[in-house]
């Protein structure tokens, strides 16, 4: 049988009151539309206790004490990644045995919550400051700025690769049926690397990398693609070239392609891949590709290339990333 609801003590005071101006238990039950008994009981545990206010229950007594439960707090703040089951062990050598779920709700009162950690690019004290002057001096670009900024990047993507998590319903017992089976292949079942570029406007060109790029190759992709997409986009005079640190990209070779080509080159701080808007459409474009199922590697360019232009027609303003 559940709980019944319990009355507010407002009405229970106005039911004292009507009952000290001398009316009976079934004509408060009538007024109120309650029980008899229901009115009964408000009247005598008012008369016992002198007040309506409900008190406090005991309930079970707690496991954890007091000076448990801090010193839980006090670990998983110094080290967020103590486990409740390590949390348990330590219970469990003091004497007390509790269950992981009672260790998580103890947590949770003192707003403490296990969420997956984010991935982010190891940062030296020098990349710190490095990334934060490059913040300060970007900061107050207006739209304008960003708008001809043409972004770059390469990328690998896995034929069967974008399957490190996927879910199904089945029922229990099933997960070895062939429609709740996840299929793996050895490094991902053979890959392609991509060099793609993207603006404010919209997505430029996506070629495919043949074999392991190098310097030559990389002003090859340059010369082939940066200036036709810089007229697909319809970037201004003025517009910017965005690159990452990588070493092919920093050579005495390219920097001498860029000088002769006249390519104005945005300063990039080291380690910061999170700070380019096109990481969002590599996987945005990883997700789509590998939802059609491409069974080969011929597949595989082809599905990323038609996305590419059909998808990202039309990419976010990058100055939210900044």
């Amino acid at each position: 049988m559940g709980a019944s609801k319990q009355l507010s003590n407002d009405l229970k005071t106005k039911i004292v009151q009507h009952h000290g101006l001398g009316e009976g238990y079934k004509k408060l039950a009538q007024r109120f539309k309650l029980s008899v008994s229901t009115v009964r009981n408000i009247v005598r545990e008012w008369k016992t206790t002198g007040t309506v206010l409900v008190k406090a229950r005991s309930g079970r007594p707690r496991k954890i004490s007091e000076k448990q439960r801090r010193r839980m707090v006090r670990t998983v703040k110094l080290n967020p990644q103590t486990s409740s089951k390590d949390q348990q062990h330590d219970l469990a050598a003091e004497g007390v045995t509790v269950h992981r779920s009672t260790i998580q709700c103890t947590l949770h009162k003192e707003m403490l919550y296990g969420r997956v950690m984010r991935r982010k690019p190891f940062l030296r004290t020098c990349h710190k400051q490095s990334r934060l002057r490059y913040a300060k001096a970007h900061l107050d670009k207006p739209s304008s700025f960003w708008n001809k900024v043409l972004w770059t990047d390469e990328c690998k993507i896995e034929l069967f690769g974008h399957y490190k998590w996927r879910y199904a319903w089945r029922k229990k017992n099933t997960a070895f049926q062939d429609k709740h089976l996840l299929p793996t292949v050895k490094f991902g079942g053979g890959s392609i690397m991509l060099w793609g570029c993207v603006a404010s406007a919209g997505t430029g060109n996506l070629v495919r990398v043949e074999g392991r790029m190098d310097s030559s190759q990389y002003q090859q992709i340059l010369a082939n693609n940066v200036q036709e997409s810089v007229t697909k986009l319809k970037l201004r005079r003025g517009w910017i070239l965005q690159q990452d640190n990588d070493p092919k990209h920093c050579s005495n070779s390219t920097k001498a392609f860029m000088q002769r080509n006249n390519y104005n080159v945005l300063e990039w701080p080291s380690q910061s891949p999170d700070l380019n808007i096109i990481e969002n459409l590599w996987c945005d474009l990883k997700r789509a590709v590998h939802a059609l199922k491409p069974s080969n590697l011929t597949e595989l360019e082809m599905f990323c290339k038609e996305e590419w232009s059909k998808t990202f027609n039309h990419t976010p303003d990058p100055h939210w990333k900044l």
